[in-house]
């Protein structure tokens, strides 16, 4: 399970993180070497109800390491206690095994039944005391948070050898940069838990706090780039957050006044066919009046005399008003349908 977390660009870890301590480790215990039967007859003495052939072979994986890899033990030479790491590597593998909710205990059996092979060992006296450091150690995991433990261990032991690493491979520096800096929740947890005096912070808590993203990060050679990029980023989310109300605002004026509804282009049109009905019944009785004060009154006589119209030519005006008025009518059908039957005239 230690492998199913990669964090960076596929391929990054595999190409440039395989050498770091905890996963050079990890893929060592991972191995089936040939000499693995040399232990099958003591891991016979495991005693579970489920999965016994798979616990076998991690019991003799753990009985293989701890009487080939001594000198390992001396974390005086190695930088870091290679027990915790063993530690690790067990429960985790367990709870792989037997899955992480396991509610019938049997991890806590399986585990029990490893502390007990280890014993099994002819071991040198002098190496004895190296031996029972490197027991499973149950305390290790009554923490709930016995994972971003694990996790924050690994990052510490790992933390020199990324620092080179980056130095040396700097098109890669951008990589490293975000593998350091994922590591940064791991450290707010234990800030903000190590505050309370009912935690058990981490024994290396102290020391792994060199190591903290907030502290190291600087010390890249790509840092300013990575700083400047991560504004320039916040300078273009902010500047969107500007314009997008902006042009919400906009798009608002255009479809509550720019283009009129349905509604009411059939109003507008409705009104222009009231006023221009009102204009044409108005042109009647001014011309029905204009008319007969030109034909029966003594204004039309005086009118005639000015101009020398004899009646005759009135009589044809007359017709062509006549006819004048039959188109207006049928005008006024075209527009109005019959309306044009309930128009009267009354006398002023």
């Amino acid at each position: 399970m230690e492998d199913g977390n990669s964090e960076g660009p596929e391929g990054f870890v595999e190409n440039y993180l395989s050498t770091l301590p905890s996963k050079l480790f990890y893929n060592d215990m991972k191995k089936n070497y040939d000499d693995l039967s040399k232990y099958s007859q003591k891991c016979e003495q495991i005693i579970v109800n489920n999965k016994k052939d798979e616990l076998k072979e991690i019991c003799k994986k753990y009985l293989r390491y701890l009487e080939n890899n001594y000198t390992l033990w001396n974390k005086v030479t190695s930088g870091y206690d290679v027990c915790i790491l063993l530690n690790y590597w067990i429960y985790d593998t367990l709870t792989g095994l037997f899955g992480s909710e396991d509610s019938s205990g049997i991890i806590d059996v399986a585990f029990g039944n490893l502390q007990l092979v280890g014993g099994y060992l002819d071991v040198d006296s002098t190496k004895k005391p190296f031996y029972d450091r490197c027991k499973p150690n149950y305390d290790m995991f009554k923490h709930k948070d016995w994972e971003k433990r694990k996790q924050l261990y690994e990052y510490y032991i790992d933390y020199d050898t990324i620092k080179r690493l980056s130095d040396i491979y700097i098109p890669q520096c951008k990589d490293f940069y975000e593998y350091i800096e994922g590591k940064a929740k791991l450290y707010e947890h234990f800030e903000n838990e190590c505050l309370s005096n009912e935690y058990h912070c981490p024994d290396f808590y102290d020391k792994s706090n060199y190591y903290n993203p907030k502290k190291v990060l600087q010390n890249l050679s790509c840092h300013a780039e990575m700083v400047a990029a991560k504004q320039a980023i916040t300078r273009k989310g902010d500047s969107r957050v500007e314009v997008e109300p902006a042009a919400r605002a906009h798009a608002s004026d255009v479809s509550g006044h720019g283009i009129p509804s349905y509604d009411e282009l059939m109003q507008e049109n409705s009104n222009i066919g009231t006023k221009v009905g009102h204009s044409v019944l108005g042109v009647a009785p001014v011309l029905l009046s204009a008319t007969a004060l030109y034909r029966y009154t003594p204004i039309g006589a005086w009118i005639r005399k000015l101009g020398g119209t004899t009646t005759n030519d009135i009589s044809g005006m007359g017709g062509e008003m006549e006819e004048f008025f039959g188109n207006t009518q049928e005008s006024g059908d075209m527009l109005f349908g019959d309306t044009g039957n309930y128009i009267s005239y009354q006398p002023m």
